[in-house]
């Protein structure tokens, strides 16, 4: 279904092309990119319900390292370095790691 969705999305840009270069009436090409940007939505939402929820499990220097980021008091760090680590987490998967820390830490 996303193939379709994105497929139909590149011919309705091609046709809006194709319009713009006939010189037909502006409207056309204009409903062209709109019918477009609804397939390519469309192909996206699809590509976004199929991806799974990263998850977050950290090795023992990536702990490490954390643990020496919220000790210094640098929680905001800590969050956005799970962040660059695992890639599609969410801020509050990101935090959540981060206070499962704190929690094992004291």
């Amino acid at each position: 279904m996303r193939g379709l969705y994105f497929g139909l999305a590149v011919l309705f840009c091609v046709v809006a092309l194709i319009l713009n270069v006939v010189d037909v009436a502006a409207i056309l090409g204009i409903i062209a990119i709109v019918v477009a940007g609804i397939f390519l939505v469309l192909g996206l939402r699809v590509t976004a319900a199929r991806r799974e929820p990263a998850r977050v499990e950290l090795d023992a220097e990536q702990e490490q390292t954390i643990r020496a980021m919220v000790a210094e008091g640098r929680d905001s760090a800590a969050i956005n370095q799970v962040q660059l680590w695992f890639r599609g987490v969410t801020p509050e998967q990101a935090r959540t790691a981060v206070a499962a820390l704190r929690g094992t830490a004291r």
